[in-house]
């Protein structure tokens, strides 16, 4: 395996990293119009591919930004990356920007996006961050749940950068950020769900935050493991009473949460199980797991 791609795919080519270029009139360089998707692959398989083209070919009707390539096309492009790479546990980005900046800035036009696709050897979170669990950060980083943008996975990522960047400052793996009302949204780079009584909470995604496909799939889990689940909007009281936390997203996949800022996760009652992972947390990520497991079999082609 390589640490880094020999090959990516820009624009209908293949082409060595080294020589990969875009336009330098491209919307995507000079004003951030573009769009990408994080995910993994496991034993040269993509988990959820479909669900997470749904999801950018849905923003990019939103922002017209079209992708030209066909989901099959996408998925033959990677294929053919990961053999070409030597890589079987990947790390996948699928960016499409606006492609040539036209004279208006307005320009309300459709165009054709320019499609790149990389593919680098896994970035794993430490062990122990999953058996010990992960600290998080409050971040003064207001999300504003009016502004469109915030739905989708653009490649504006600057606010999203500088609260990351906060939190491991701070010695923490992941920043939460709360919208204009003072509701939880989401992390930097994460989906958050809190356990209270038994039940699970995430915020509700007009709260302001990006649907995961991570998140859906765990909401659904939580339903086949008959454990009750809700979006509702959350406040900071909801996150420090709550008796577990954990975060989620396509590479870090269920991570427990065990300490928010200074204050110890878990059950004020139980202080032996204080800053530890909780049950349902565990149960949900083992869950997850077996749903990679079973999705990315030989001969599956689930969505």
């Amino acid at each position: 395996m390589t640490e880094n791609p020999q090959l990516m795919y820009v624009a209908g080519r293949m082409v060595a990293e080294g020589e990969a270029t875009v336009s330098a009139l491209d919307a995507g360089l000079l004003l951030g119009a573009g769009l990408f998707e994080t995910l993994r692959t496991y034993g040269g398989r993509p988990f959820r591919l479909g669900r997470h083209m749904a999801r950018l070919r849905a923003s990019g009707r939103f922002f017209r930004i079209l992708v030209g390539e066909s989901d099959d096309e996408i998925a033959a492009v990677i294929a053919r990356l990961l053999e070409a790479n030597g890589l079987a546990d990947a790390r996948l980005r699928i960016t499409a920007t606006r492609g040539h900046l036209a004279e208006g800035l307005a320009d309300d036009e459709a165009q054709r996006a320019t499609l790149l696709v990389t593919a680098g050897g896994q970035v794993s979170y430490p062990a122990e961050l999953y058996e010990r669990g992960a600290a998080v950060v409050a971040s003064d980083i207001r999300i504003n749940e009016s502004d469109p943008v915030v739905f989708h996975k653009t490649t504006n990522y600057l606010g999203n950068l500088l609260a990351i960047r906060d939190a491991h400052s701070a010695g923490a793996a992941e920043a939460l950020r709360f919208n204009t009302r003072n509701r939880l949204a989401e992390g930097a780079i994460s989906n958050v769900f809190l356990v209270s009584g038994g039940r699970l909470a995430t915020p509700p995604v007009e709260d302001g935050l990006l649907a995961g496909v991570t998140r859906e799939a765990v909401l659904a889990l939580a339903a086949e493991c008959g454990i009750p689940a809700e979006q509702r909007s959350l406040t900071v009281d909801d996150m420090l009473g709550a008796d577990e936390a954990f975060l989620t997203n396509s590479i870090m996949e269920v991570m427990p949460v065990v300490r928010i800022e200074k204050h110890e996760v878990g059950p004020k009652g139980d202080p032996d199980r204080l800053g530890r992972p909780g049950p349902i947390t565990r149960r949900l990520a083992e869950a997850y797991k077996a749903l990679v497991a079973r999705e990315t079999a030989a001969g599956e082609t689930k969505a």
